[in-house]
């Protein structure tokens, strides 16, 4: 019968010198644990006799110097050691196997390498059914790879054989996969008050030619008060693998008390899917969107939108967007001018430079196509943010430029194309411990301004300061 691995034998506490058990996690004294209502949750101890230093006796064999080293790199997490070590130890005529790919797959989860790191972890409880800290580890590493399926098979399968700690552990993996594929609720509102709610020019004369007009009182920027609000629904399954179903749906909009003809509302779904792994997603998502602008309907618009992200490096993230979204408006007027489609995209990195501050910017582009060629355009834009925390303090920040050019010339200046240069600024600040049942109160400012050629119609700017609440479920 061939020998056991050295990390599997079940000895004495007075043999630890020689041996090890099996042991408990090995990933996670510097990984995050899975959210629960236990914030205090920490890796039970491993009760492992290589927590001292590795030692050798002097009728120790090379192969089993180079176990105890594989065993000791594995709990103490000295990769770089492990990675010198195991391509002499698989050089070893009777080198194990088993201990071979336990170890190898630690490094290859540490490296991020999740694929490889189950492929060889599931080869390990194939052949040894009755190693459950194995599978345990197997579990975890298909959790963090979001095979939340297999996953709960291997940790149900594993709880049993654990110790009553390790089985209240696995029972917060459990329950995190289940929240995290059960249905998420968030709320918003915002008092809300502008001085341009209709987007209009400030500026009052009008000269056409050799004739100069005056805009009536209508037609110049209007004041508005009122609210913000909205109510988000959403779910994401696993059906396989690594694939998952997922809905969206949104009710929002704005209300004005002293202006209803510009108040908003937006009905918004989708069903989409997505391939998520450790370290990026894909998605395909049709959508739909209703929109009503004061009482009557104003537009419909249908689309779909297709996102990746990706995490290159514990610190840097790649995403992109690209989206198609067809515009129908109701009104007859409108819709022979304004009806058409949208092509867009994006492209944005983020940057981890401190566990409490993160840095954001990019890159998007937009080509609209309507009917009336003087109405069609192309963006392309900037951006950049920050989201910083200080203790319990947060604040966000984020700038944007976009430079608007279109088709055709203007039906009121036939000389001219329009060109609009557009720059906004947002920035939120907040107290995570100034809350109510999850509802945290946001203290922002927002500001617009649009510089066109044609001033008369399009330059605006407005600025406000609102209250928002937030809450996510």
């Amino acid at each position: 019968m061939k020998k056991l691995p050295y990390f599997i034998i079940l000895l004495p506490l007075v043999t630890q010198a020689e041996t090890f058990q099996v042991p408990q996690p090995i990933f996670f004294e510097k990984n995050i644990v899975p959210k629960t209502e236990d914030p205090q949750i920490k890796t039970p101890e491993k009760s492992t006799t290589l927590s001292a230093p590795v030692t050798f006796n002097q009728d120790d064999s090379a192969q089993t110097k180079l176990e105890k080293l594989i065993n000791y790199s594995v709990v103490k997490q000295q990769w770089g050691i492990l990675k010198q070590t195991l391509p002499l130890y698989q050089s070893q005529p009777q080198h194990d196997v088993t201990l071979y790919r336990y170890a190898l797959g630690a490094m290859l989860r540490a490296e991020r390498n999740h694929k490889q790191a189950i492929r060889l972890y599931q080869q390990i409880v194939d052949e040894k059914p009755e190693l459950a800290y194995p599978r345990f580890d197997l579990g975890v590493m298909l959790f963090e790879n979001k095979q939340y399926r297999q996953a709960k098979a291997e940790l149900e399968r594993a709880k049993p054989a654990l110790s009553p700690a390790m089985q209240q552990f696995t029972q917060h993996y459990l329950e995190a996969m289940k929240e995290r594929q059960g249905w998420k609720a968030d709320v918003e509102w915002q008092y809300t008050q502008t001085d341009n709610v209709n987007n209009a020019s400030s500026q009052q004369d009008i000269l056409l030619g050799k004739l100069r007009f005056k805009k009536d009182k209508d037609s110049l920027p209007q004041k508005a008060h009122g609210f913000r609000y909205g109510l988000g629904l959403s779910r994401e399954i696993n059906v396989s693998g690594n694939h998952f179903m997922t809905v969206n749906s949104r009710f929002g909009g704005v209300h004005y008390w002293d202006n209803q003809d510009y108040s908003e509302k937006s009905l918004y779904a989708a069903l989409g899917y997505h391939y998520r792994s450790a370290l990026q997603s894909l998605g395909l998502t049709p959508f739909f969107e209703q929109n009503w602008l004061g009482a009557p309907r104003y537009s419909q618009n249908y689309g779909i939108t297709a996102d990746l992200r990706r995490e290159l490096t514990a610190l840097w993230t790649f995403s992109a967007t690209l989206s198609h979204t067809q515009k129908r408006y109701a009104d007859a007027n409108v819709a022979r001018r304004h009806n058409g489609y949208i092509n867009g995209a994006t492209l944005s990195l983020s940057y981890q430079a401190k566990p409490n501050w993160l840095l954001f910017g990019g890159v998007e582009g937009s080509l609209d196509r309507s009917k009336d060629k003087a109405e069609s355009s192309l963006r392309r834009g900037v951006n950049l943010g920050t989201v910083w925390q200080i203790k319990d303090f947060a604040t966000r920040l984020s700038i944007r430029y976009v430079k608007r050019d279109f088709r055709a010339k203007n039906f009121y200046f036939p000389t001219k194309k329009r060109q609009d240069k557009e720059y906004d600024f947002n920035a939120s600040l907040w107290h995570n411990k100034l809350q109510w049942k999850g509802f945290i109160p946001k203290l922002n400012y927002r500001y617009r301004k649009i510089d066109s050629n044609i001033p008369e119609f399009y330059s605006r700017k407005s600025g406000e300061w609102f209250l928002s609440v937030e809450r996510s479920f």
